[in-house]
């Protein structure tokens, strides 16, 4: 830091209202750090316990630094974590499922995992930098807080939707599906379609999580995990259904390739579903800067290009586009491209061609 005095009045200095701005957004910093010395401490599972109390048996048996104790607990109580009547303090209502260890909402796996060196928030300037390797962020969660959560859940829905309407065939099903979200998508899809049996493919860094995940929801016997790309997959055999979730961001060079191998593993009748994130005609931007970084975090890869042609690609493999619809969730719109493989034709002769009369 450069220390050398500026040619300015140091006592006729006036701070501009830009730094207010810059200080409010620094504020938010220091209010994380509030939460997570919260989560840490202990402190919000104590009060469950022996709440309402005052500051000195807080400081007591937390072992919290009694001079600024009073500080810690104003900050929480601003940011509506705890209540204060008079001297006794205590959880605020409503906040017990997000701060109480035994809950399964429980948020603090949720903020230390921002802190991971692993997590591009973790270090947003290293992330940022041109010289970084991609590295997506580990995606190890209790099944009920997975960051993908909420899409593979609705995928799972909607594509358990199109199978009780027959749509992408009938019948038993073998189900392929190139798994970005940790295994994520393959659980939501086993546990919303049991007769489904599964194979999951996801990078070779993934598989450990991935197979813990499937066998925390007594999946494993229906769901096999295997590591692999779009572009080179150890999947055997044709498929009714095959998914792609969030994994063609890294082949987007290859696409056509990629597509061509896995048309060809959908057998007829079947139905493919790809799942994506899309960026906006010419890569623009438009307010919710902070939900596209956390997509960036996530994959560390730059989302499809060109939603209105997309499903040409699939043509362009041998398939027949079938249309697409979207997911809301909460890293914006979850494009769905579907595209099917026409059932195989009866090319038995007629009676009329085998014995020449017509």
């Amino acid at each position: 830091m450069d220390l050398t005095p500026p040619n300015i009045d140091l006592i006729s200095l006036e701070t501009p209202p830009a730094v207010a701005g810059v200080r409010r957004i620094a504020d938010g910093f220091k209010a994380f750090q509030v939460l997570r010395a919260g989560l840490a401490s202990g402190l919000f599972d104590w009060l469950e316990q022996n709440g309402p109390a005052k500051r000195p048996a807080i400081a007591t048996a937390l072992k919290l630094r009694g001079a600024h104790l009073a500080g810690f607990m104003q900050a929480l109580e601003d940011l509506g974590l705890i209540v204060r009547q008079g001297a006794l303090y205590g959880l605020a209502p409503g906040m017990r499922e997000a701060i109480l260890a035994d809950s399964p909402w429980y948020q603090r796996p949720v903020v230390e995992s921002l802190t991971r060196p692993g997590n591009g928030w973790a270090d947003f300037s290293c992330f940022m930098a041109e010289d970084r390797a991609a590295a997506p962020t580990d995606l190890a969660m209790p099944p009920w807080q997975h960051v993908f959560l909420d899409e593979a859940r609705g995928l799972a829905l909607r594509l358990a939707a199109r199978d009780e309407a027959g749509q992408g065939g009938a019948g038993p099903r073998r189900l392929l599906c190139f798994d970005g979200g940790g295994g994520a998508a393959a659980a939501a899809l086993c546990l919303a379609r049991p007769r489904w049996s599964t194979t999951a493919v996801v990078p070779a860094a993934a598989v450990l999580g991935a197979r813990t995940l499937i066998a925390s929801l007594g999946l494993d016997g229906r769901c096999r995990v295997e590591a692999g790309t779009p572009l080179d997959f150890p999947a055997d055999g044709a498929f009714d259904r095959v998914v792609l979730f969030h994994v063609l961001y890294a082949v987007r060079k290859d696409m056509a390739q990629a597509l061509g191998a896995i048309a060809g593993r959908l057998a007829p009748g079947g139905e493919l579903c790809s799942a994506h994130w899309f960026c906006l005609e010419a890569c623009e931007t438009a307010p919710g800067g902070l939900r596209d970084l956390d997509r960036a975090v996530l994959l560390d890869h730059h989302p499809l290009c060109h939603v209105e042609s997309f499903g040409e690609r699939f043509v362009a493999a041998g398939l027949d586009d079938a249309g697409r619809e979207e997911i809301d969730g909460p890293y914006g719109h979850l494009k769905l491209h579907f595209a099917g493989r026409a059932q195989a034709r009866q090319t038995t002769a007629s009676s009329c061609a085998r014995h020449g009369c017509c």
